[in-house]
């Protein structure tokens, strides 16, 4: 599938460009000076290869932030380009398995009824009331019939506090398990820049869903918001990029649901499993209803 403008490509930070699906999952390349950098490829629904190499011709190592679907759905994609699939070490044996048709399809739904909720909050901002970003669209859903995840297997596997030259700039790896056991950030010490997939998200934090930890999830929050972190690029929704004020609202967020000094109401997901959902100031926590029944 071509997924001809289905991404939205801007520079975010002095070589660093963010490679959205808005409304999805923001993938983000870095270059530098003899290596780029590609963390995550995203929904597989567009060509990112494409985006990739309008970007740069450096060659390329692809990392994955953790094993989930929608993060590795672009890495197929890749296999002509990437000189590494680099993962987590905890992620070894996660990334063996193709997306299930059921995942697909369900995910195609929800999709369609995020781009329709869309179309009727743009028609209100329309009107005068500038609820949305008119710089940002979510876009019309392409046909999905043909629509696939392959498996590709890793060929490089990352560990804490490991270091990755790209050539006049370095990052870390942070292993931040919460999310899912593979989870992994990547931090610029120099300039204060955090890859944060969906460690860090605007909007609702997944702590509930099979594999989540959520005393790991509090735990890397807050080793996070200790960080001189001057921007963080988040994994997910349109809202992409905060600052340092914001990882330490997630960390406090975090260390309140982990003990019990909040008020959860049950509610579903966006794929209709329980949760219940502990609401802060613009983001949620969701935790699995057990969890909180055998405190």
């Amino acid at each position: 599938m071509s997924g001809r403008g289905w991404f939205s490509v801007r520079e975010v930070a002095p070589g660093a460009f963010l490679i959205a699906e808005p409304g999805h999952v923001n993938s983000y390349l870095i270059v530098g000076d003899e290596l780029a950098l590609l963390y995550d490829t995203g929904m597989g629904i567009g060509d990112i290869a494409r985006e990739v190499r309008a970007l740069t011709s450096l060659p390329l190592l692809v990392v994955n932030s953790h094993h989930h679907y929608d993060h590795r759905g672009g890495n197929a994609s890749l296999l002509g380009d990437a000189k590494d699939f680099a993962v987590h070490e905890a992620g070894a044996a996660l990334h063996g398995e193709p997306a299930p048709r059921e995942w697909l399809e369900g995910y195609g739904h929800i999709a369609q009824e995020m781009r329709h909720r869309y179309t009727e909050l743009s028609a209100l901002s329309a009107e005068g009331f500038f609820l949305t970003d008119s710089r940002i669209e979510v876009r019309p859903v392409p046909d999905l019939t043909q629509w696939r995840i392959d498996a590709v297997r890793p060929t490089r596997l990352l560990r804490e506090g490991e270091r990755l030259d790209l050539g006049g700039r370095t990052l870390s790896v942070l292993h931040t398990p919460g999310h899912s056991p593979d989870g992994i950030c990547l931090w610029e010490p120099g300039t204060g820049l955090l890859l944060a997939g969906d460690t860090l998200i605007s909007g609702t934090f997944f702590a509930h869903v099979p594999g989540a930890d959520l005393a790991a999830f509090a735990a890397s929050t807050r080793r996070l918001a200790e960080l001189p972190v001057r921007t963080a690029l988040l994994g997910h929704n349109l809202r992409h990029r905060e600052g340092h004020y914001f990882v330490g609202r997630v960390a406090e967020a975090f260390d309140r649901v982990v003990r019990g000094r909040t008020r959860p109401v049950r509610r579903r997901d966006m794929f209709g499993a329980p949760a219940l959902w502990h609401d802060f100031d613009g983001f949620a926590v969701l935790t699995a209803p057990e969890s909180e029944e055998s405190k």
